[in-house]
């Protein structure tokens, strides 16, 4: 009696509910969600509300929980309807995919190798547990009869255009393998006991699968903590959360080892440098060998490493000559993960008209500024990083360009913008100046001591731009004096267009009549605005110029 008791109590204690415990999901042989808490989670929604799985009804992918990278579903049924995704013969494990590997449609898959459906899910392992901080990967699938073990593999593929469907005849995969994929090949048993899962990474050469099976386990219900893959099967008859027909039970349901499901931490298998999978293939085979015949597949995307985007913008922009401007840097990945690492930033210029792609090269690089590294994240997606602050010497327009150099592939790839993009173009004008200003003063009957006279004043404004302006402002006059009568109206309206290398000249005539220690003032204030719409004060503006009424 005793001993009886104690080995189910020893089987049900260190039996492993998620790949080394991870927390992050239920590998229970089920494809509901059981907790009621966000983790672990499982391949569909349960029936309370606070059991919200991968994937509704649907199929369709929920709201990913913390930790989430990706997740797909994949209908490859019902089992009545031709299957467009069945391997030729002489497609094989050991052979490279786009010269070996082809796919034919098929009416008549063996029942116990017909796939109906097929899932992944890739999540960072959560903290509190030994796997914190690991990328885990897991793989679940249905098949369509159990009148015989399963014998199934799985690969992770590197290569995103892995693919492969057909209609009629006969067609080749497109991709190929990369050092680093990785193959599983296992067995379960009608009972729903997973009997062997050996694991392989692809290394390519004459012997290109390299066993790895060492480092995990079959059944996860008997693997030891340290496993770094596991499965499990179901033992009993299953609901499904979506449409299923298998080929003995009801509607929406699984007989015993219908249902398959694995999971891998990668950063345990590569020891903390694990490889960015971006598609699955599940598939059905004649034995759990790697030269075995390989019969049904169903095919997927996962990306467990994300993909960037950077987005910049130059500001501000236009700037006259003399001022700053910053380039921002903004990083966007495709799944909820982290951005780190650098943004490094390069000027060019500066050129006589807007830079184009091809503008920028080694001899246009402004090399008292670029390159300008600086650091983005490490935080949640999105970040952005802003430059130093460039200063130009020089009028004209000027290119920028970004480049994101991830820390790591789980922080994106490297993702750059180029020259003439937009949002990366600089417009520095220069500044129109004031090269004169004067008056004459012609005190009446020429004596300066009856107080009176007529003074003109003169102002002289120099283009030094290569584009056109529009002059605006004014010249007033004003003072102390009794009296200041000026011709044309005052204060003057300096509206006017000046060309790029030219001047534009103002000139306004005044009379005054006043007494001794009054004052007659001139005061000019101008702007301009070029087509680029650059808005400045003219260099000199605004500027007052005085004198004094002496009268005996």
């Amino acid at each position: 009696m005793t001993l009886a008791i104690a080995v189910p109590l020893f089987t049900r204690a260190f039996a492993l509910t998620d790949v080394g415990n991870a927390g992050a999901f239920e590998l229970d042989g089920n494809i509901v969600k059981d907790a009621t808490t966000a983790l672990p989670t499982d391949w569909g929604n349960g029936p309370l509300a606070s059991q919200t799985g991968l994937f509704d009804s649907n199929g369709a992918t929920n709201p990913l929980p913390t930790g989430g990278l990706d997740a797909h579903w994949v209908n490859d049924g019902p089992h009545s309807v031709t299957d467009t995704t069945t391997f030729t013969t002489g497609s094989k494990d050991i052979l490279d995919i786009s010269a070996n590997w082809a796919c034919t449609p098929s009416s008549n898959v063996t029942p116990k190798d017909d796939i109906l459906h097929a899932y992944s899910y890739a999540a960072i392992a959560p903290t509190g547990t030994s796997r914190a901080g690991d990328l885990l990967v897991y793989g679940g699938f249905e098949r369509f009869a159990n009148n015989g073990a399963g014998d199934l593999g799985l690969w992770l593929l590197q290569d995103p255009t892995v693919s492969c469907v057909s209609t009629k005849g006969t067609v080749s995969f497109t991709g190929v393998h990369m050092v680093g994929d990785i193959l599983l090949v296992g067995e379960f048993s009608t009972g729903g006991t997973v009997t062997t899962l050996n694991a392989f990474e692809w290394v390519g050469g004459s012997s290109p699968l390299m066993n790895i099976t060492a480092t995990g386990g079959a059944d996860c219900r008997t693997s030891p903590a340290a496993a770094n893959f596991c499965s499990r099967s179901n033992t009993l008859s299953i609901p499904t959360p979506w449409p299923t027909q298998d080929k003995t039970s009801g509607p929406n349901t699984l007989a015993t080892a219908e249902f398959f499901e694995v999971g891998l931490d990668l950063t345990g298998i590569f020891n903390g440098n694990p490889p960015c999978i971006s598609r699955f293939i599940f598939d059905t085979r004649t034995s759990p060998s790697t030269t075995a015949t390989l019969v049904d597949y169903a095919q997927g995307a996962l990306s467990t490493c994300p993909t960037s985007t950077i987005f910049t913008s130059v500001s501000p922009t236009p700037i006259t000559l003399g001022g700053s401007s910053t380039d921002t840097a903004t990083v966007t990945l495709t799944t909820a993960s982290t951005v780190s690492g650098t943004v490094t930033f390069n000027v060019y210029g500066p050129f006589s008209s807007p830079p184009t792609a091809t503008s920028c090269t080694s001899s246009s690089l402004v090399k008292s500024f670029s390159p300008n590294t600086v650091t983005i994240g490490p935080g949640p997606s999105p970040q952005s990083a802003i430059s130093s602050t460039f200063t130009p010497s020089a009028t004209g327009y000027y290119g920028w360009t970004a480049t994101y150099n991830p820390a790591t592939p789980r922080n994106g790839n490297i993702a750059f913008t180029t020259c003439g993009d937009g949002g990366e173009l600089l417009v520095v004008a220069s500044i129109p100046k004031i090269t004169a200003f004067g008056f004459t003063n012609t005190p009446d009957n020429g004596d300066p001591t009856l107080g009176s006279g007529t003074v003109v004043y003169s102002v002289t404004i120099h283009s030094y731009d290569t584009l056109d302006v529009m002059l605006s402002g004014s010249l007033a006059v004003s003072g102390t004096a009794n009296t200041i009568m000026c011709t044309g109206g005052n204060p003057l309206q300096l509206s006017a267009p000046l060309p790029a290398g030219m001047d534009a000249t103002f000139s306004l005539t005044c009379t005054y009549n006043g007494t001794s220690g009054q004052t007659v003032s001139a005061t000019i204030s101008a702007m301009f605005t070029d087509t680029n719409g650059v808005t400045g004060a003219v260099s000199g503006s605004p500027t007052t110029y005085t004198f004094t009424i002496q009268k005996l």
